[in-house]
């Protein structure tokens, strides 16, 4: 009795044993082909995305002209000489805070 129990146990420790061989050979490091593979993909994946966010742009004409009117308004206003400290600086603010929101909403799109 005592054989036959034994003999189970190491039957099962070599079925644990030779599994984890298979797990720990599917997990070593990767060749230098396949890693130039995955690179590849990678790139291509990585292109792809680029011109997709591209492609958006085109989606929402009013939105990117409305964030190019804003950076205008700006720049106009930043470099201006004649508008008063007191308006100047929370008009400054406000389009900021539009900016960042326009512009955080483009990106998660």
């Amino acid at each position: 009795m005592m054989n036959l129990k034994k003999a189970m146990v190491l039957m099962l420790a070599g079925t644990f044993a030779i599994t984890g061989i298979g797990f720990t050979m599917t997990a070593r490091a990767e060749g230098p082909q396949a890693r130039a593979l995955r690179e590849r993909e990678e790139k291509r994946a990585a292109e792809k995305a680029a011109a997709e966010r591209a492609e958006d742009k085109k989606d929402h004409p009013e939105v990117w002209a409305a964030i190019k009117a804003l950076r205008t308004a700006r720049d106009t206003i930043q470099n201006s000489k004649n508008e008063k400290a007191r308006y100047k600086d929370p008009a400054l603010k406000s389009i900021n805070t539009a900016l960042t929101e326009l512009e955080g909403l483009m990106a998660r799109d």
